[in-house]
């Protein structure tokens, strides 16, 4: 059986039969949309091998916990080999910056692949300040999704889309960042 990597899109989950999409960046784009775009391009990158792809972009389930659980089944039933999870940060001082890669505490193999995802943003793109990778807790944001998966798994912050000049950034190199991110996780399934 060959590897199937899980590109789950953040805030997916359909709230009043809207796609929830998260926070909303300074050029007034949702995570949500956002980051299908560099799903699909993570997807394109990756199967230019011969590892399988599957795209999460819509979440069902009435709360955020039932939505968690709901992906967490359908990220095990479909056979995923890792999962990954799409967002980027927003904060209410537009000069928080970083790209930051959460993982499970307790998940050694999540560690290696948030760390393998991290040096390949980092060598691809210098503009946006890393802010490292970080272990979620019981509790913490994004703990739902890391703890609730069976395979290794990572949150990947691309950075601040509240940070005028990051979002510039994340813009115009949205492929380099999605290559990035493409070859972290392959790097990780050699």
């Amino acid at each position: 059986m060959g590897q199937l990597v899980a590109i789950c899109i953040g805030h997916s989950r359909s709230v009043k039969g809207r796609i929830e999409g998260g926070a909303v960046s300074v050029g007034g784009e949702s995570e949500w949309s956002y980051n299908r775009q560099i799903g699909e391009m993570i997807a394109d990158e990756i199967g230019k091998s011969s590892i399988d792809t599957v795209e999460i972009s819509k979440y069902e389930g009435p709360s955020y916990g039932s939505a968690q659980r709901w992906l967490a089944k359908t990220l095990k039933d479909c056979g995923a080999t890792l999962a990954i999870e799409l967002h980027f940060n927003s904060s209410s001082d537009p000069r928080s910056n970083g790209h930051e890669w959460l993982y499970w505490n307790t998940s050694k193999n999540g560690k290696i692949l948030a760390t393998s995802i991290h040096d390949n943003v980092c060598l691809a793109i210098g503009d946006i300040k890393a802010r490292g990778i970080k272990p979620r807790f019981p509790g913490d944001r994004g703990a739902e999704f890391l703890r609730g998966t069976h395979c290794p798994s990572v949150i990947c912050e691309i950075g601040f889309g509240s940070n005028p000049k990051e979002w510039d950034v994340m813009v115009d190199k949205k492929v380099e960042i999605a290559r990035a991110i493409a070859h972290g996780i392959m790097s990780y399934l050699d």
